[in-house]
């Protein structure tokens, strides 16, 4: 897999049946392989792929950056094209282009791919052979074809999922579990399915539940793997399922094919379909949280991201888990989802929840003999800009548009004034939004979700009473009166300027709100000396109001200047869990965040971290991701102990000089993942790589990134040498990934890297 630096382009194939674990193969080499190119990406492309979607993903992944006032939303494929080409020409990537099905998607692809000489790899997955060997210019030798487990892999992965290890399985079910292994003809996915439904089970050390398993199986895949076959073990999974979750699995066909969807949308749109089962004492969407948790315990959906508390933020829907929850989805006339409106023209069935996944231009004249009033949930997914007329849809519970339309588009949703039951909005658009000046008739919603290039929130939209989640981008103002929103638990992407002091104060009003995420760039607003108390003032407003939101548990800040007003709260919200600051600084860290029990995610940029701060975070009993910037040169030692971060994974930390930090042998006995950000200037005068690297005991990934500008080349080189030394010295060899960058930017978000000068990467 690996080249030399000058080697040419290869381009390797990776083919076989669907479940054979192609997508799970590419990922471990992607993972594994990540410090040693300069741009990596790995984009699914799946049936009928939105070129430009794939484009666009790309370029984001590889680390592109358009110039200042470029809008790349309105670019089209040939200038995407052009873009990645010209991007990549010098530089050493590695891309994965998962699940390709036709030569169409292939040559788009491969054109935006430079034939450069510098060890560049593409991993393209496909079950197609003819796809395969055109991917690699007809060169077999680099077509990868996948083969099933053997009997010892298949037993591993089986035993491993249902009880921690094959050790473990009583001796009176090694007959059925041989059994019910040779009926999955070696196919991790047929073995992941059946294990998973058999680890779910009351009693699964059951003989007679197992021996049911097995009599409720074909054998067609025991001798070729077929559709059918693998239809066959994975509708096993869903027959089982209760009927409450059975619903929500249904739900899934509304999404097309490699969408990644997020934990919240689809909980919220659960409960938004009354699919939750009301229990006394129980909030609804506390239920559908572990609902969504079984049905991924179960396999049916695979986690797509996870936080550093290990809950899973999104999913996905393997293409054939997705095939049959289609097809049963037809059969009860529970979803109909279709990328083409001629398919669906002239139904006779009552249309429930429609979904149209539609590009290009669409002639909505066709949809015109569908009768949309039964309509309970509508999702529009894909480039065109067709929108069903809105006011059709009578009883319309859920409405979902999420446009990947290049252009910038104004999008007239005034119509859906009428939609009285509606409990679910969501638009994603990056055009203009317009909506009804007028919105309080809207009494049943409880999700209002806005992501538009610009849009206008109604002023009334206070009077919606029942709302939980009010999520707008867009640099709106807080709501005059938002204090009456007394329901509501998320609220994002206001711009604390634009609101008055008076407002930002109502904020404490909301004692049953978890989510709060703000935006306040005052420094490009204003810089004058009344500018700069009106900040002062808004953050003491904002202050006020965190000592009163006792229910909070997700706190972030984008503020690009000081939030020490923030740094002496009377009382912490004691249940965070996580908080984050962008951009903006503390002198200190906050004392209160020492308070913090619950918090799992922290990240700031501080001023200066004096040891007693050290001390003070490593005492948080929940905190697994730790990410700091440190302004200023460190005065003393930063001195990591065998005491504290009892369960941190996770540690970034960006400052001037690493030579501070030193790590005791037990220190961070969790810790699996090291980033440094830090620069080689002065380093023949103070430089040193931070001591004890090697006592990070459960150390896997370091990856440290060496700012050069201003730097001589012998500092480069002589930082590159001690922190490859440094971690060389780690008894576990931990992957490494260390580069020298002409300049480092570490904010968290999206530090910005220029040319490479130099690599050093070290694997085990």
């Amino acid at each position: 897999m690996m080249g030399e630096d000058d080697d040419p382009l290869k381009v390797i194939s990776i083919m076989g049946f669907g479940g054979l674990g192609k997508t799970t193969l590419a990922n471990e080499i992607f993972l594994k392989l990540e410090g040693q190119y300069q741009c990596r990406s790995f984009v699914p492309v799946s049936q009928k792929p939105n070129i430009w979607k794939v484009l666009r993903k790309v370029l984001s992944q590889v680390g592109y950056a358009a110039p200042e006032n470029t809008d790349m939303e309105i670019w089209d494929v040939d200038e995407l094209i052009n873009t990645l080409n010209n991007f990549l020409k010098e530089k050493r990537y590695f891309i994965v282009i998962d699940d390709i099905w036709d030569a169409t998607a292939r040559s788009i692809i491969r054109c935006a791919l430079p034939q450069n000489k510098n060890g560049s790899r593409v991993i393209a997955t496909t079950r197609i052979e003819a796809v395969a060997t055109a991917c690699c210019s007809n060169d077999y030798e680099y077509v990868y074809k996948m083969k099933a487990l053997g009997t010892e892999d298949a037993r591993r992965l089986f035993f491993k999922r249902i009880f921690g290890s094959e050790d473990t399985c009583p001796s009176y079910l090694e007959e059925v579990s041989t059994s019910i292994l040779k009926r999955c003809g070696g196919l991790p996915l047929a073995i992941i399915t059946l294990s998973s439904h058999l680890a779910t089970q009351q009693n699964k050390l059951n003989k007679e539940q197992w021996e049911h398993t097995l009599n409720s199986l074909g054998c067609s895949l025991e001798l070729n793997p077929t559709l059918e076959g693998m239809r066959q073990i994975l509708s096993l999974s869903y027959t089982n399922l209760p009927h409450c979750l059975k619903t929500c699995v249904l739900y899934l066909g509304m999404y097309p094919e490699d969408h990644t969807i997020s934990k919240n949308d689809l909980i919220r749109q659960w409960v938004a379909q009354g699919f939750i089962s009301k229990a006394p004492g129980q909030d609804p969407e506390d239920i559908a949280v572990g609902y969504f948790n079984e049905i991924v315990n179960r396999s049916i959906i695979q986690p797509a991201h996870t936080d550093s508390n290990n809950d899973v933020l999104s999913c996905r829907v393997h293409d054939m888990m997705l095939d049959l929850i289609i097809h049963r989805c037809r059969e009860e006339n529970f979803v109909t989802a279709s990328d083409d409106i001629q398919d669906i023209s002239g139904m006779l069935n009552k249309v429930r929840r429609l979904s149209l996944h539609l590009n290009g231009a669409i002639d909505g004249k066709s949809l015109g003999s569908i009768p949309l009033s039964h309509v309970r949930a509508f999702t529009r997914f894909g480039t065109s800009t067709y929108i069903p007329p809105l006011a059709e849809f009578k009883h319309l519970r859920v409405l979902n548009l999420e446009f990947s339309s290049p252009e910038r588009m104004t999008m007239d949703l005034t119509g859906m004034c009428s939609l009285f039951q509606l409990r679910y909005l969501k638009v994603v658009n990056n055009g203009r939004i317009e909506l009804s000046s007028k919105i309080s008739g809207f009494q049943q919603l409880e999700t209002f979700e806005i992501e538009a290039y610009k849009v206008q929130l109604p002023a009334d939209v206070v009077h919606l009473h029942r709302l939980l989640h009010l999520i707008v981008n867009g640099g709106i103002s807080l709501p005059r009166g938002i204090g009456s929103m007394k329901s509501i638990r998320t609220l994002r992407f206001c711009q604390l300027l634009m609101s008055s002091t008076d407002t930002i104060t109502e904020i404490g009003d909301l004692t049953n709100l978890r989510d709060l995420q703000l935006q306040f760039n005052h420094i490009r607003q204003s810089s004058s000396e009344s500018g700069e108390a009106a900040a002062r003032q808004s953050m003491d407003a904002l202050g006020s109001s965190l000592e009163k939101l006792c229910d909070l548990r997700h706190l972030r800040i984008k503020h690009d200047g000081c939030l020490d007003e923030l740094s002496s709260l009377s009382t912490a919200p004691l249940l965070l869990q996580r908080f984050v600051t962008n951009w903006g600084w503390h002198s200190r860290v906050p004392k209160w965040i020492g308070q913090l029990h619950s918090l799992h995610s922290l990240e700031l940029l501080v001023k200066e971290m004096l040891r007693e701060d050290i001390r003070m975070l490593a005492q948080l009993p929940s905190l697994a991701s730790l990410r700091v910037k440190i302004q200023a040169t460190p005065r003393e030692d930063m001195v990591i102990c065998r005491t504290g971060f009892s369960v941190l994974k996770h540690f970034e930390i960006g400052c001037s000089r690493v030579s501070h930090l030193i790590f005791e042998e037990g220190a961070m006995p969790g810790l699996q993942v090291l980033e440094m950000y830090f620069n080689a200037s002065g380093w023949d005068r103070h430089g040193a790589a931070p001591a004890g690297i090697e006592h990070l005991a459960g150390l896997r990934e370091f990856s440290a990134r060496i700012g050069g500008r201003g730097a001589k080349e012998s500092n480069r080189s002589a930082a590159l040498s001690a922190m490859r030394n440094a971690v060389g010295v780690h008894p576990g060899f931990p992957s490494a990934d260390i580069m020298c960058f002409d300049d480092v930017w570490t904010d968290f978000d999206d530090y910005v890297m220029e040319e490479v000068q130099e690599a050093v990467v070290l694997s085990p």
